[in-house]
């Protein structure tokens, strides 16, 4: 079985390099934010500065090249961005008919599902929580691999020109495992290898999401839905906040609201029973 966004991508590929595209890339899709707006407004609460202010969706969650890659002739690409437009332009028709309270095809319950991920994978936090889980890996392997002066001095052995002296590969064996026992490094992450580390879960938790059983909730006349940066929530049910929490999790709701008058709750089926 493929994913409708592996169908996306390989028409993207079949055109060849797409060179061009906009600098000003959302990571909240502007239609989904126009289902919050008031006036073709958002309020916008900025939460280092404690002030709300207010945008059209067209200036909300979005950031200069934030999808935008290099590639290795030094170009800049736009497939990310282009692919991300592709699954919007159709999940939006399925967005649409949940808000309206009509029945949804099995295509749309993928393409819902493929929309609700992106919007938990492709945020600023999304890539911040990458990153830190990568950094923390990588600190911990070499912790592993550097757990003495003789691995140290090992590894030193391997990768250092051949008429290195044993006196200096013996001292900087030492010095090598004292910096890395007392934690003294610090891993760093790129930007490109954390987006890509978080692009890469977008497959795993639209399928975890496609499988569960998706409740749309509509908010009572005079209530409304409000949407934020990290729109995408896990919420453990009752007694179980001790356990650990992911989108592939018995124990979790997912939540998502859909626009001002519509959230979606998907939890796992058994729990019906």
């Amino acid at each position: 079985y493929k994913i409708p966004v592996m169908h996306a991508f390989d028409r993207l590929s079949e055109r060849g390099p797409l060179l061009d595209g906009p600098a000003q890339q959302h990571y909240l899709s502007r239609f989904y934010l126009e289902g919050f707006a008031q006036n073709r407004r958002v309020a916008v609460y900025d939460r280092t500065t404690d002030v709300v202010d207010t945008v059209t969706p067209k200036k909300a969650a979005a950031i200069e090249h934030f999808y935008t890659f290099i590639d290795e002739s030094d170009r800049q690409r736009f497939e990310l961005e282009a692919l991300f437009g592709i699954i919007e332009s159709r999940a939006g028709t399925a967005l649409k008919s949940a808000v309206r309270r009509s029945p949804l095809s099995f295509e749309d319950r993928e393409y819902l599902a493929l929309f609700v991920a992106m919007h938990a994978i492709r945020t600023p936090a999304a890539h911040e929580e990458a990153r830190s889980v990568r950094e923390k890996a990588e600190h911990a392997r070499l912790k592993l691999t550097v757990s003495s002066e003789a691995a140290a001095y090992k590894l030193l052995k391997g990768s250092k020109p051949a008429d290195t002296s044993e006196a200096e590969l013996r001292r900087l064996a030492a010095q090598m495992f004292e910096m890395v026992s007392g934690d003294h490094f610090r891993i760093v992450v790129p930007d490109e290898a954390a987006r890509a580390a978080s692009l890469k879960t977008w497959d795993t938790v639209s399928r975890a999401l496609f499988e569960r059983d998706w409740t749309f909730v509509h908010a009572p006349t005079g209530s409304e839905y409000i949407t934020s940066d990290s729109p995408v929530v896990l919420s453990p049910l009752f007694n179980t906040e001790h356990l650990p929490l992911g989108y592939g999790s018995l124990h979790a709701h997912v939540l998502f609201p859909l626009s001002r008058t519509t959230l979606t709750v998907s939890i796992k089926a058994w729990h019906y029973t």
